[in-house]
């Protein structure tokens, strides 16, 4: 049994900001993936499909390896595969820069290039995929059942405050010049990661690390099914919406490479800031089942993709954003939270893994679904995406275990971790 000394209120409450960075520092960096590389690759060559590769090898390697990074945090503790994740991602953004560099300087061919940046992508996807999920077992670790769906709100919030954040600063970083964002972003992370390194406290393993070795949860488990397929649903859905928009903007309207990111960097502000204020204005202060606010978010995501294939203007696809902010600051804490609750404290590691991967899998289907549909007729990703958000709305009604009020346990983590 191992030792274990007290992590005092001050350090917990220093270690859960810092993990706060971490969380916005991987948040802030999708927006460079997002709004930045899509339109710059298409202009140097690459054609839609090849734009969806470029994500197809890091998706995969979430998919695989996030359930392993998962149940090694169980062992090994959580800050180890926070931090690896966090030094990987600086790395391959900072390298993808100097590969397109590479490319512009005539060094390297522009199918040498997509090569290198499918690998680099997926370095990243086999190596760094487990600080998300890692990071999500620490808060289950140290919260209680009552207060976990708040603090996953307030840890969630950080993508909607990188949203608000990171589109804003691409936008100028671009303007500077289109590798400017790889760069400033690579950078930004080694920061972070710098103080987690320093201030976040772990210091005790898990309780009983034998018994780790013992989990062998899968998707398949009862327990976690119906997350795990939702997960897949909305991430296919969350696929189809960020990955595609710099591409639909930039048909639909005829904008140039730079306004296209500009103008994607703009709608993903207004998405951010309608994250931020559900999930710190409602869902940290109410606290909803699980299912209520997968049903709630199901239904605001369809009302998003149906505004997204009406719009005429920018102006209505900027309501459309902040509708699918709403729905993705319901769904995502009901996820995370839903499965945290369903399982024991040895397979939180292993849990979050799994919901991650099934996140990974949509990702990875969809240069296949989204892409393919994309270059066929450009609104059939959105007809898509909505039937998988009602598929998503007939789980969250069809599993009354989502209904269920949670015991509470008062004075404990989930975990009994001690810090």
């Amino acid at each position: 049994m191992s030792t274990t000394i007290q992590t005092t209120p001050e350090e917990r409450k220093l270690g859960f900001r810092v993990l706060f960075l971490g969380m916005f520092a991987i948040g802030t960096g999708q927006t460079l993936f997002i709004a930045v590389l899509p339109p710059f690759a298409r202009g140097l060559g690459l054609v839609e499909m090849q734009v969806g590769f470029i994500f197809s090898l890091s998706a995969l390697g979430w998919m695989l390896m996030s359930p392993f990074w998962g149940r090694k945090s169980d062992f090994v503790g959580r800050k180890t595969i926070i931090l690896l994740g966090l030094a990987v991602y600086s790395i391959t953004t900072i390298l993808m820069g100097i590969e397109f560099q590479l490319n512009q300087g005539g060094m390297i061919s522009v199918s040498t290039l997509f090569v290198l940046l499918i690998l680099t992508r997926g370095c990243y996807g086999f190596l760094g995929s487990g600080s998300h999920s890692a990071s999500m077992a620490y808060v289950a670790d140290r919260t209680t059942e009552e207060e976990r769906t708040g603090v996953m709100a307030v840890m969630g919030s950080a993508f909607a405050i990188s949203g608000i954040i990171g589109p804003g600063l691409a936008s100028a970083a671009v303007l500077l010049g289109p590798l400017v964002p790889y760069y400033l972003f690579g950078g930004i992370t080694a920061l972070i990661t710098l103080l987690i390194w320093i201030y976040l406290p772990e210091k005790t393993k898990p309780e009983i690390p034998a018994k780790v070795h013992q989990v062998r949860l899968t998707a398949f488990d009862p327990r976690i099914l119906t997350f795990a397929l939702m997960g897949l649903f909305i991430s296919q859905t969350s696929a189809v919406i960020m990955q595609i928009l710099s591409m639909y903007l930039q048909d639909k309207f005829d904008y140039s490479n730079t306004d296209a990111s500009v103008y994607t960097g703009l709608m993903l502000i207004f998405t951010g800031i309608a994250t931020l204020i559900i999930q710190l204005g409602v869902v940290r202060k109410f606290s909803p089942t699980p299912g209520i606010l997968l049903r709630l978010g199901s239904i605001a995501t369809i009302i998003s993709l149906i505004l997204i294939i009406l719009s005429k203007d920018l102006y209505l696809i900027a309501i459309a954003m902040a509708i699918y902010g709403v729905g993705g600051a319901l769904m995502g804490p009901g996820l995370f939270t839903g499965v945290s609750l369903a399982v024991g404290k040895n397979e939180q590691g292993a849990a979050a893994g799994i919901l991650i991967s099934s996140y990974a899998a949509g990702f990875l289907l969809n240069p296949l679904t989204g892409m393919s549909l994309f270059t066929w007729k450009p609104d059939s990703p959105y007809y898509f995406a909505v039937l998988l958000m009602i598929f998503c709305f007939i789980i969250a009604i069809s599993d009354k275990r989502l209904n269920k009020k949670v015991e509470y346990e008062e004075g404990m983590g989930h975990s009994g971790h001690a810090g």
